[in-house]
């Protein structure tokens, strides 16, 4: 089970570029990281040693649901280029977590 992902900025940037884009047609997926629950176990194990974090093992018996494969190709197509990575989405919900009390 993979999850899309993208940042809050990312997705307003992706609103105007768009707005502004004479060719924009349809709809596009804004996503910049797609990302396993085990990938993002990890990556949060590693990246934030404070909080606790579920474990891989812990996971293993969460399912999900199957999801078709989501590309973010055609809004790249047109020129857009995202600003933000998972360091950066985490980051700053990392932080005002702590900063609230919650972790």
């Amino acid at each position: 089970m993979e999850s899309n992902m993208v940042h809050v900025e990312d997705v307003a940037m992706a609103h105007v570029f768009l707005l502004e884009y004479p060719g924009a047609k349809g709809r596009y997926i804004c996503s910049s990281d797609r990302i396993s629950l085990n990938g993002m176990s990890e990556f949060l194990s590693a990246r934030y040693p404070d909080p606790q974090i579920p474990t891989k093992e812990s996971l293993k018996d969460i399912t999900g649901y199957k999801q078709c494969g989501l590309s973010s190709e055609k809004l790249l197509d047109c020129g857009f280029r995202f600003e933000h990575g998972l360091e950066d989405m985490f980051d700053g919900a990392i932080q005002s977590c702590k900063e609230k009390g919650f972790i």
